[in-house]
């Protein structure tokens, strides 16, 4: 299942290149990226209390299936609407008005819902579903531009929007289908008391805090460095994290169980398991690294086209991102197990504020290549804060001091 997301991401990511060029890949990458800091609150992290609550008793799915759907619907709408008046007040012509409302309304509203249904089935131990859930996104991304590109050889990135809502739709009923399949669905029962609100929002800040150092520089990219180097940097970005998929699966499959070990007795158990998935997470990301380091350029070359041939001038910081980034989704994960969202959404806030300031202050001199940098550094820090937070279970009574 791995395997074959990693390859439809890789192909949607080449089709998305190809058909747009890198000036729109630059449009849409900034939007794109804006959506996906946005997506917690869509939501409020009822996608993560979730996983929690049914990790511990499954036949809590119905209920915060309910409980996430009704959030995801009210939330959702608002964020749309707010980031529909602000582009009509800020007259910027990168960011149209349809443009935005297609991709929001995709990411914001079609790809949560199939998020939390990948949730319900992670927490039920049903990995086979829940990858399934995941893979039908990218499936549907691949068929949709698959059968644009039979047609034209070009796309405007209000074209590309539309296609990208198609198959997050199409993902969705899917998803919708295979759990009401799988688990089964009762219909909805009377409004929540808000139970899990508040770890709910601690996770979506924490996101949103990783997402700020991780996506929010593509925008910053196309306002101070132009379309190009957004597109560049973008398709350079999208081929690394594409890379570290099996990471992000090896996360999904243990963190249940993390999330299980919740007495002070089990610290212990809870400590070592996370070193160890550390360990393999983090010599994946450094094999991947000197792969990236030796055909990073040719590859890039060969699948993208001339136009973004600039890649290779961030080829260091963006060989090595994957070892940082595979130790911060371990750790990031174990805190969240280890209930200290207050700690992770602590480092994550202070780490991309300051990613962002330096964002502002070197990319309009240095370009895109200062953006990666600040990125490889923002990633690496969050990764031994929370290695350190670990090793800690043992200094301190087995247990995190916050």
């Amino acid at each position: 299942m791995v395997l074959t997301r990693m390859a439809c991401q890789a192909l949607v990511l080449i089709l998305s290149a190809r058909l747009l060029g890198v000036e729109n890949y630059g449009v849409i990458s900034a939007v794109v990226a804006i959506s996906l800091l946005l997506g917690p609150w869509s939501g409020l992290g009822y996608d993560f209390v979730a996983l929690r609550a049914v990790s511990r008793d499954k036949r809590e799915s119905s209920r915060y299936f309910w409980l996430g759907v009704r959030t995801i619907v009210r939330t959702s709408s608002l964020l749309i609407a707010a980031s529909l008046v602000i582009v009509w007040l800020w007259f910027n012509d990168h960011y149209r008005l349809d443009l935005v409302a297609l991709v929001f309304t995709a990411e914001l509203a079609c790809l949560r819902v199939t998020e939390l249904i990948a949730k319900i089935f992670q927490g039920s131990h049903l990995f086979r579903e829940m990858a399934v859930t995941r893979l039908s996104n990218s499936v549907g991304r691949l068929l949709v531009l698959a059968s644009v590109a039979t047609t034209v050889s070009r796309l405007t990135a209000v074209q590309w929007a539309w296609a990208y809502l198609l198959a997050g739709f199409l993902s969705l009923v899917f998803s919708l289908l295979l759990l009401q399949k799988k688990i089964g669905i009762n219909g909805p029962k009377s409004a929540s008391n808000g139970e899990g609100l508040s770890d709910g929002i601690h996770f979506a800040a924490g996101i949103t805090s990783v997402r700020l150092n991780s996506e929010f520089d593509k925008a910053l990219v196309l306002e101070f460095a132009g379309a190009s180097s957004a597109g560049v940097y973008g398709a350079g970005y999208r081929l690394i994290s594409s890379a570290v998929a099996p990471v992000v699966s090896l996360v999904n499959v243990v963190v249940g169980s993390l999330f299980r070990l919740q007495a002070d007795s089990q610290r212990v158990s809870l400590r070592n398991r996370s070193l160890l998935l550390i360990t393999v997470a983090t010599s994946y990301g450094a094999a991947i690294a000197i792969a990236l380091w030796s055909f990073l350029p040719a590859i890039a070359n060969m699948i993208f086209g001339e136009d973004f041939h600039a890649i290779v001038e961030g080829l260091l910081p963006l060989a090595l991102l994957p070892v940082a980034m595979s130790g911060r989704l371990v750790g990031e994960q174990v805190m969240a197990a280890a209930s200290k969202l207050r700690f992770r959404t602590m480092a994550q806030w202070i780490i991309a504020v300051a990613a962002v300031s330096l964002n502002f202050v070197l990319i309009p001199e240095y370009g895109w290549t200062a953006a990666a940098w600040i990125l490889l550094v923002g990633e690496a820090s969050l990764a031994i804060c929370y290695f350190a937070a670990i090793i800690r279970f043992k200094l301190s009574g087995d247990q995190i001091d916050s």
